[in-house]
């Protein structure tokens, strides 16, 4: 008995674990590019219209951020002296305990070996190396600059994922993560899918709550990201945490008129499945549920199409038919080239195209492979 007394004082003496940080808006500052123009005629120009780069900046501000911290370049004026200058001063700015932001929406750039740049809007798509803004130019602004202890970098373009690097160099010195569109050897769509999560995050969206417990952290942020990019536009894209930067970091604290609704059973409102319909399966987002069924919306289909279905109606989403080191055929620009699979994970196989190095290997989806 005396020995499991010490041993239970000895328990009580010991520090208590540390909550993981929270984010404070009042001491962020952030600098966010949005380009849909250029004037390289080789970078074609995305829609103006509902354009959310700027609702993102909204978010921010209504979440607490003083406007007087946050640099938004737009179009014309991200030119690349702009975006160096407004990320240098920024970072010199920000005091010792703040954290930084960066966000870019446009075009990412990828040259040989693999390196990644984002589009300023004078880039030379012929001289990427000495014109686009490379993220090996970002880390060095950083670096050299910010004196804070976080920085989250955001990017929704082609090959987005490039910010992992980025982060990898900074946690060196500092807490550092990205959330991203992509991965680093893949292309992202035109549509705001990604930003529109972000939006989503800095406004205490509680359908980002996944265990709902009132706070949205790194990890539910990063897997609400995963899945609308996997279902929504067929993108694998991860989360990357460095340095100190913990998973559990919390973001804002969920206020009750903005929690998701609590259903019965297995599912959640807002999380994808796959839906039996005349014996085929579709893929739907649970919309809302109540004792032993569920109504939900089929991807690509229209409200009319909504239906409450039953449990034997509802599975978990498959992921892609393929298994590492199966020999397959993947479409590259509307031709077919010989390729190995060399993983695996939920709809995506990572490939190697024969012949060729890895600067070319990248994540398909099932709708490109063949065997």
């Amino acid at each position: 008995m005396r020995h499991a007394a010490a041993l239970l004082a000895l328990v009580a003496a010991l520090p208590a674990a540390a909550e993981p940080a929270a984010w404070e808006p009042e001491t962020t500052w952030a600098v966010l590019v949005g380009i849909l123009e250029w004037k390289d005629p080789a970078l074609a120009p995305f829609p103006k219209e509902n354009r959310q780069d700027r609702a993102f900046e909204a978010a921010l501000k209504s979440a607490g951020v003083p406007a007087a911290q946050i640099v938004f370049l737009e179009d014309a004026a991200a030119t690349l002296p702009a975006i160096r200058k407004a990320l240098r001063e920024t970072a010199e700015k920000a005091p010792e305990g703040s954290t930084l932001i960066f966000y870019f929406a446009g075009h990412g750039l990828q040259a040989d070996g693999g390196a990644v740049a984002f589009a300023n809007h004078e880039c030379d798509t012929k001289r990427q190396a000495e014109t686009a803004f490379a993220v090996t130019d970002l880390v060095r602004i950083v670096d050299r600059n910010f004196k804070g202890s976080r920085v989250l970098l955001t990017a929704d373009c082609c090959y987005s994922g490039g910010l992992a690097k980025a982060v990898t160099e900074l946690g060196k010195s500092r807490a550092a993560a990205c959330l991203t569109s992509a991965t680093a050897c893949n292309v992202s769509t035109g549509r705001w899918t990604f930003t529109e999560s972000l939006v989503a995050l800095f406004s205490a969206d509680g359908t980002l709550d996944a265990d709902a417990d009132g706070v949205v952290t790194f990890r539910e942020a990063d897997a609400h990201i995963a899945a609308r990019m996997r279902f929504l536009e067929g993108q694998l894209t991860r989360g990357v945490v460095a340095g100190s930067f913990d998973r559990e970091f919390r973001f804002l604290a969920i206020p009750p008129e903005r929690a998701a609704k609590t259903v019965p059973g297995p599912w959640r409102i807002g999380s994808w499945c796959e839906v039996e319909w005349k014996k085929d399966w579709f893929r739907a987002e649970v919309l809302d549920g109540r004792e032993g069924e569920w109504k939900v919306r089929y991807l690509g289909f229209g409200a009319e199409w909504d239906e409450w279905v039953p449990a034997k109606r509802i599975r978990r989403p498959t992921g892609i038919a393929v298994a590492a080191g199966a020999a397959v055929k993947v479409e590259w620009k509307g031709k077919w080239y010989p390729a190995k699979v060399m993983q695996v994970e939920d709809d995506f196989a990572f490939v190697h195209y024969d012949g060729y190095g890895n600067e070319w290997d990248e994540w398909v989806t099932a709708k490109r492979l063949k065997k």
